[in-house]
């Protein structure tokens, strides 16, 4: 990824991440209960008190705004702010007369802020913290009432659209003044949250009611009555009313019963349409998935019925790279990279079969690597070349290295050491292609089932960017993944081996589960420490050399002897003795170091090819950054804080 790229992305997820925190600096709000008590007086006015028991999250102060309108109403006035405890115990707030941003404690304030905005503040000092409180307001809606010709009409906006909290249980009582004749003549109309219900509960009394309340949705009521219930409103305008109220309510009615009517055409959509593509997704896998079955028998080979190999598969050409490769290998999905500690030191092991190396134990944690320069004419594979190389470069014109010192020299040389081995797979890959061990018509089909997967990928994420209609229709997940699960699985139905490479894996296979259950074999061959050193190169190779030294000295406790069959002892370092014509196995059997020697050589060997790694990786992170700007991970940290949690602040500080 070029510079410009990643400097982009990083810019993408600081101005997220800010955005993010921004958010949280705000602080939420959201109503677990609200109601409206209103009571409508004689002369047209309305005493209200809201009663809200709300979750508060790191907010300081708390604010409800009016729309000033005088075609609707006069004033606010008698307004009071009261906390409620839980034993409904009220403790007024003290009034204050100037606009605040963070209330004083314990005030709030009632003020037209402007010709259209009349705003009730009160303090909540949850600036860091998360409560529910409950608080009532109390205020007087002057001139609430209009008094027509033919009609009355309160029209009243408990809560506008401006709007920014959230809640449930939102309920409402209207009381007016008396009852009207007869209950037909009281007409109510509510507007804003579809879902909401409003009830003629008397002659007198109207509710409301709303299961959930969205932030930015009004709550509207409209109580017209068709005969005069106030005494004392001097609100009067001399025109008839009631007839264009019908007319407008009506529309809005309509517009609303059409909403609806909408919404639920939308659900049935919904819900139609997501049952046909779940329906459409699971003939769809059931087909392909017979497809896939079809493939799979069609390109399928017979079965070598090879339980155990007693012998090393295409031994004169074999390497523990080469064996690695094909045993782990699926679909041209290899795991040759993560392996390649035990590689390393099976190639190391299998060097010294070609008598290009001797092995000499130090003590029971450390061996010395000697370089038999005596050695001429060994033919080495191209896997082979890279980690010989390695290994002289390392060792250079001493003639040996220990163990020790080869993890410190990868360490230290981590681009040579970690450079050249990410060549072996390209290399080993190579080979496998070269001596038909993969058929070619196959890998084709198998891309076509590739491609396919790759473009529904794609379709995913496309889905997963466009959320709304991932969320309308979820069931396009379904079937996407369901597409991509099936693909895949036909993908690994079609083996890229040819017949002559299955065989060498199945081959592999009987290999190592021949070392990895030798003791429990009833027909066991005869001792052959050469055999075995061979064996152990690969076993090595597999991750389970442990186990197969385990078996041994079970079932062939005549091989880990102090004295070979020939009477010539090889204890305490004397290796000029007839064990000497072998290539490890003094390191094997050698007893001063309680048979730790050849799982140190090991251990030693797949260090060098981990420390060369973790160096190179270090070395090509990003660095870390003391100012807090951003980078790779430092070594600090451990759960070091500051005693004190500082406390956010709106508040401006000057600098110094």
């Amino acid at each position: 990824m070029s510079k410009k790229k990643i400097l982009g992305v990083a810019l993408f997820f600081i101005t997220f991440i800010l955005l993010l925190n921004i958010k949280s600096y705000a602080g939420t709000q959201k109503w677990k209960s609200l109601n409206y008590d209103a009571t409508v007086n004689s002369d047209g006015s309305m005493d209200v008190v809201e009663t809200w028991n709300i979750k508060i999250s790191e907010t300081n102060t708390v604010f409800k705004d009016f729309k000033l309108d005088s075609s609707k109403y006069s004033g606010i006035t008698n307004v009071k702010v009261s906390s409620v405890d839980k034993d409904g115990k009220e403790t007024p707030l003290k009034e204050i007369y100037e606009e605040q941003y963070h209330v004083d404690s314990g005030c709030f304030y009632a003020l037209a802020l402007s010709n259209y905005k009349f705003e009730i503040a009160w303090n909540v000092g949850l600036d860091d913290s998360t409560a529910t409180r409950t608080y009532k307001l109390y205020y007087t809606i002057e001139d609430a009432v209009k008094v027509y010709n033919d009609c009355t009409e309160l029209y009243w906006q408990f809560l506008g659209t401006d709007n920014q909290i959230s809640g449930k249980n939102v309920t409402g009582t209207i009381r007016l003044p008396k009852e009207v004749s007869d209950i037909e003549k009281m007409r109510v109309w509510a507007h804003g949250d579809l879902t909401g219900d409003i009830q003629k509960t008397s002659k007198d009394t109207v509710s409301f009611s709303i299961d959930s309340l969205s932030e930015g949705t009004m709550i509207e009521v409209r109580v017209v009555t068709e005969e005069n219930i106030y005494d004392n409103v001097y609100n009067e305008t001399g025109k008839d009313r009631l007839e264009r109220i019908l007319i407008q309510e009506q529309r809005w009615a309509d517009e609303a019963n059409e909403e609806r009517r909408n919404a639920i055409m939308k659900v049935a959509a919904f819900v139609i349409g997501n049952a046909l593509i779940i329906v459409i997704t699971v003939f769809r896998v059931i087909r392909i998935n017979k497809k896939g079955n079809k493939l799979k028998e069609q390109y399928s080979y017979p079965d070598p019925h090879i339980e155990y190999f007693r012998e090393i598969p295409d031994e004169e050409n074999a390497t523990p790279a080469r064996a690695s490769y094909l045993y782990y290998y699926k679909n041209n999905t290899s795991v040759i990279g993560m392996n390649l500690p035990k590689i390393f030191a099976a190639t190391i092991l299998d060097l010294s079969l070609k008598n290009l190396v001797q092995f000499e134990p130090i003590d029971k944690d450390e061996v010395k690597i000697i370089l038999n320069e005596n050695s001429k004419d060994v033919e080495l594979t191209k896997d082979e070349e890279i980690i010989y190389e390695i290994l002289k470069e390392a060792i250079a014109s001493d003639g040996y290295i220990t163990t020790k010192k080869f993890s410190e020299y990868a360490k230290n040389h981590y681009d040579k050491v970690y450079g050249k081995l990410q060549k072996l797979e390209k290399i080993v890959k190579t080979y496998q292609n070269e001596c038909g061990n993969f058929d070619k018509t196959r890998y084709k089909l198998t891309e076509k089932w590739r491609r396919k997967m790759y473009f529904n990928i794609a379709i995913l994420v496309l889905i997963f960017f466009f959320a709304p209609i991932a969320i309308f229709l979820f069931s396009l997940y379904i079937l996407v993944i369901a597409n991509i699960a099936v693909y895949s699985s036909n993908i690994d139905k079609i083996t890229l081996l040819s017949q002559k490479g299955d065989l060498e894996l199945h081959q592999w296979k009987g290999l190592k589960k021949y070392m990895e259950e030798y003791s429990l074999l009833k027909d066991k061959q005869v001792p052959d420490i050469v055999l075995w050193e061979k064996f152990l190169v690969y076993a090595t190779t597999f991750g389970i050399s442990k186990q197969v030294i385990k078996q041994l000295k079970v079932v062939h406790p005549e091989m880990f002897i102090e004295e070979n069959q020939t009477g010539t002892s090889y204890r305490n370092g004397n290796y000029n003795n007839g064990i000497y014509r072998y290539a490890f196995w003094n390191i094997v059997t050698n007893s001063n170091y309680e048979d730790s020697c050849f799982d140190s050589l090991n251990n030693g060997l797949e260090k060098v090819y981990t420390e060369a790694r973790s160096a190179y990786n270090i070395a090509h992170s990003s660095s870390s950054s003391g100012s807090g700007g951003g980078g790779g991970f430092s070594s600090g940290g451990g759960g070091r804080r500051w005693r004190r949690r500082l406390r956010r602040s709106l508040k401006l500080v000057k600098s110094c």
